[in-house]
């Protein structure tokens, strides 16, 4: 006769076992641990098992973690971990969710109106050490939910958040980058930075990007191996591939034979198998600034494929320089570098951008459309250092942002390029020009720049003291007319018979067969008679006198059209517009449901809406 068996007659280990199951959830975990005493001894003394489950609730955690095991952060409690991790996200919500009635109007926040994010991920401020690390694997969740399933306000400030944490956080960590040892300022640690920094909403670590680097200088060994047998890379040991991994090198690690084979490997694999490529019919993207995007892609432009194979033949034990000309980027390499004046060697150019040519003082060619041979001064430049690098790639980010080929991000594109420039160029007078102009476009707080514009005036030289005192007065003219001007009238928009459509309603341009959302209206035409004149709005039927709506479009564009030129879209989709979630909450296919503050803004429009779409309440 079989005898019952009771759980708690199990082993503690056997228990914590079956827990360890990815099909067992942490409420699970806690509802079975109230059963009984015992049971919930095992359960909460078990530091594996709350480490198994804190790892499979928040699996992107476990890579930080690894690294800060190494480092300076040892993890005692798991359990404590879990719910301070739980309690650091609630807060997150909680500020989240009062952002829009504070920024309702605003396209941009400045870094003051975001303050009080501070306390929930500064240590300095109380906040747990891996506060910062819990709230942006929570914000990146947020903003990857499908838009059907989320709240697209919550969502749309989540961006917002997102990026005013990683650039506080990698503010630090480019004061750190400042302060290695220059044979440590390799140059794809600078370029990480700078895809961090211009890609907050995605996850881009140093080892992932180091991975694919390793990844092609592999590919390049099984190459030497095939077509080289005794060279002697095959030989080296892990220690010294480790050290050129991790740290510049200041000359070639072979004989010249030896490291002419290392270079024809490396390019036969980057150029001829990995196909890696110039971008030149996508140029200004920004994408071919990101070094993880140009490694997934295999396709940039000539700054960020020079970083790709830099790093790369460092790990092979040849050393490349960045030269940064004015009209392009290339990459130089001599045989031989640490060598007295009288026997220097000469240097080849490795144009990156154009399959990995080598050109020489007799071969090149104008390159890019450059009436002038770049490298005419032949060697004549100093290799530029990692900092500079990244100078020039936050400059070609700004470029990129100035495009309006996409007009989606395009301002936080900007925005970000320009803070940014500022970062590693912190006293330059006309970057700070620049992100004025950009914060006086979006009404944004100025202070920050005026404290730099002070420091300028006491301590740089007379030019740039010059250059300060003129922009400090435009700020101050700035805002003495920002104290005249009346506030925005925020009343309720009273509908009339003749205001046909609502807001949140998903519509078609007659003429141009653009998809928009309604955001808002004018019974008449309120635009400039020079943009009335511009637009031909005398030439309309019912001309400037019928209701006029703004409109986000498909495009990322912001538009102003007449009702006669609109019909409700017959086929209603998603309005792919960076700003959609600042005015509207959910996605309901065939339109979208307001804010409290857009609600508040058009009282009347739901009953509208819902009438003319046919919905039931």
């Amino acid at each position: 006769m079989a005898v019952d068996v009771l759980i708690s007659f199990l082993p503690c280990e056997v228990i914590e076992y079956i827990l360890e199951s990815d099909n067992i959830k942490i409420k699970d975990v806690m509802n079975f641990a109230m059963t009984c005493k015992h049971v919930y001894r095992s359960v909460t003394n078990s530091n594996k098992l709350w480490r198994t489950k804190f790892l499979q609730r928040w699996p992107n955690l476990r890579e930080i973690y690894e690294k800060m095991d190494k480092d300076e952060y040892k993890v005692s409690d798991w359990m404590e971990e879990f719910h301070s991790s739980l309690e650091s996200r609630k807060k997150l919500m909680e500020e989240l969710s009062e952002m829009s009635a504070n920024h309702y109007k605003k396209q941009e926040i400045s870094h003051s109106g975001l303050k009080n994010f501070l306390p929930l991920f500064r240590s300095e401020l109380g906040a747990h050490p891996m506060a910062y690390h819990f709230l942006i694997d929570e914000l990146i969740q947020l903003v990857e939910r499908p838009v059907l399933e989320c709240n697209l306000t919550h969502k749309h400030y989540a961006y917002k958040v997102i990026r005013y944490l990683r650039q506080c956080f990698l503010a630090d960590e480019w004061s750190k980058f400042l302060n290695l040892p220059v044979e440590y300022q390799t140059l794809e640690k600078g370029a990480v930075l700078v895809s961090q920094w211009s890609q907050p909403e995605r996850r881009v670590s140093y080892k992932y990007v180091a991975s694919m680097l390793d990844n092609i200088a592999d590919y390049t060994k099984q190459l030497i191996k095939e077509k080289y047998p005794s060279h002697p890379i095959l030989s080296q040991s892990p220690e010294t591939l480790s050290e050129w991994r991790e740290k510049n090198i200041s000359d070639n690690q072979w004989s010249s034979g030896d490291t002419r084979q290392v270079m024809t490997a490396l390019c036969e694999v980057m150029f001829d198998r990995m196909m890696f490529h110039g971008n030149s019919e996508m140029y200004y993207s920004s994408e071919n600034s990101f070094v993880d995007r140009v490694l997934e892609n295999r396709r940039g432009i000539p700054i960020t494929l020079a970083i790709v194979f830099e790093s790369a033949a460092r790990r092979l034990g040849v050393r490349c320089e960045a030269v940064s000309f004015p009209a392009h980027f290339l990459l130089r390499w001599k045989e031989k570098y640490n060598v007295p004046e009288s026997e220097e060697c000469e240097s080849f150019y490795i144009d990156v951008f154009n399959g990995g040519q080598f050109l020489t003082k007799n071969s090149c060619p104008r390159i890019g459309g450059v009436s002038k041979c770049p490298i005419e001064k032949y060697n004549v430049h100093n290799g530029a250092t990692a900092v500079e690098v990244v100078q020039r790639m936050a400059n070609n980010l700004e470029v990129a942002g100035r495009q309006r080929t996409h007009l989606n991000g395009r301002a936080a594109r900007l925005r970000s390029a320009l803070e940014l420039l500022h970062l590693v160029r912190p006293y330059d007078t006309s970057t700070i020009l620049h992100l004025a102009r950009f914060y006086i476009l979006h009404q944004m707080d100025l202070m920050e720049l005026v404290q730099v514009l002070n420091d300028i005036q006491k301590n740089l030289e007379l030019t740039s003291r010059g250059q300060a005192t003129h922009i400090l007065q435009m700020l101050h003219d700035y805002e003495k007319h920002m104290k005249v001007i009346p506030e925005e009238d925020l009343s309720p928009k009273i509908r009339t018979p003749e205001v046909k459509y609502a807001i949140g309603m998903i519509m078609k341009h007659r003429t141009y067969e653009y998809s928009c959302v309604i955001t808002g209206w004018d019974k008449k035409c309120e635009a400039s008679p020079e943009w009335m004149n511009e637009m031909g709005i005398d030439e309309l039927n019912d001309g400037a006198n019928q209701p006029f709506y703004y409109l986000f479009v498909d495009d990322g564009s912001s538009r102003y059209a007449a009702q006669e030129n609109l019909i409700v879209a017959p086929s209603p989709r998603w309005v792919n517009h960076d700003e959609v979630g600042r005015y509207f909450y959910k996605f309901c296919v065939a339109y979208y449901l307001p804010n409290e503050e857009k609600e508040r803004e058009y009282p009347d429009d739901g009953k509208v809406r819902d009438e003319l779409l046919g919905i039931q309440q």
